[in-house]
């Protein structure tokens, strides 16, 4: 055989040899991404926040030599404020904007029966451009929409000042909107404390002089009732824990000491509870989903990492106490609330006044 022919022979040989492996491979289908992020079933997802807005899941080798610059509270780009809406609930990111939040139950990848629990962000349009050069206060809801306030912080903010210095932003889980008419161009601090009735503080520069006023607004009417300072106060005291719904004291009774509860109720608005010494409590927040019945599920998240979770049992209510890890060290909770079915917390590692590492925690609590 020539040199020619035997390069032609194993030219031959060598394809041949690569078309039986291709027909002996099988061809692997590419699946399409899953949307969001993986909640392991029983545990916790960790999100971090970054100075973006963007959300991604917690690298604890990372995120222990992390040196993200502390900023005041007011101005840090932190998961500030959260609502339920419905079958999801809104997100408010602190000078950038808002994001959806929803639950997304899938058939696993393996073909196993156990849903595979996601949650997915997504960004929600209407309102970016209100956030700059304020700071979120905490949410609440109404005639099913998520409400936030906007409002310029009198002591840390170093932008210029935005005209009205204080707006509400309404959102559904499709869009927001600025909550027209307003309440007021100067309100620094709203609260609820019922659905259609809220109390709220004004604060106005005048030159040399500071005027704080008050007043109580009626929703359905669209008055505007001024207070004096110690009428308002009243009305905003915290109320004793005894005075709660009952799915509320009983999560509490799985909690020691003195407590100062703020609390999320299902007509949207909030209430504070309290019990022992105010000046003594440990900072909680609160989530009671139904109408005041046995059949209500309500959970306490204190800010040191303490998560009881009450729901129907025969007889009443029974309490179940949730151990989530920080997600770094230092790390406090800020809030938290039911979210289809997931215990969702937001978190910031406290550097008080200032923020450093932040962003929320999604808790499978088996509901």
């Amino acid at each position: 055989m020539t040199a020619l022919g035997a390069a032609l022979l194993l030219t031959s040989l060598a394809a041949c040899s690569f078309a039986a492996c291709s027909r002996s491979t099988p061809t692997v289908r590419e699946q399409a991404p899953r949307p969001g992020f993986l909640v392991p079933a029983g545990g916790a997802l960790a999100l971090l926040a970054g100075t973006d807005g963007s959300l991604a899941p917690v690298d604890p080798d990372r995120a222990a030599g992390m040196n993200r610059i502390p900023v005041p509270f007011p101005m840090a780009v932190t998961a500030a404020s959260i609502q339920p809406l419905g079958s999801g609930a809104v997100l408010a990111i602190n000078r950038i904007g808002l994001r959806r939040l929803r639950v997304a139950r899938l058939i696993p990848a393996d073909g196993s029966t156990t849903a595979e629990i996601r949650l997915v962000i997504e960004l929600l349009p209407g309102a970016e451009t209100e956030f700059e050069g304020r700071t979120i206060a905490p949410s609440w809801g109404r005639n099913d929409e998520a409400l936030f306030l906007l409002y310029r912080h009198p002591i840390f903010e170093l932008q210029a000042q935005r005209i009205p210095a204080s707006v509400v932003i309404a959102a559904t889980l499709q869009e927001a909107r600025m909550l027209e008419p307003g309440i007021g161009s100067d309100v620094y601090a709203l609260f609820p404390v019922a659905a259609d009735s809220w109390l709220a503080q004004q604060r106005t520069d005048a030159g040399d002089r500071v005027t704080t006023s008050y007043a109580r607004l009626d929703m359905k009417t669209g008055t505007n009732e001024p207070l004096d300072r110690a009428v308002f106060e009243r009305l905003a005291s915290p109320l004793p824990i005894a005075s709660a719904p009952q799915a509320l004291r009983a999560a509490a009774t799985a909690l020691t000491g003195p407590l100062l509860i703020e609390c999320r109720l299902s007509d949207g608005s909030r209430r504070t509870y309290v019990r022992g010494d105010p000046g003594q409590a440990a900072p909680a927040w609160g989530h009671i989903t139904g109408t005041g019945t046995s059949e209500d599920m309500a959970i306490i998240a204190t800010d040191d990492w303490r998560v009881i979770l009450a729901r129907p049992a025969s007889g009443g209510q029974t309490a179940t106490v949730l151990n989530p890890l920080p997600p770094v060290p230092g790390a406090r909770i800020r809030d938290a609330a039911f979210v289809d079915g997931l215990v969702v917390a937001l978190w910031e590692e406290d550097l008080f006044p200032e923020v450093g590492l932040c962003g929320l925690l999604a808790l499978d609590a088996g509901l």
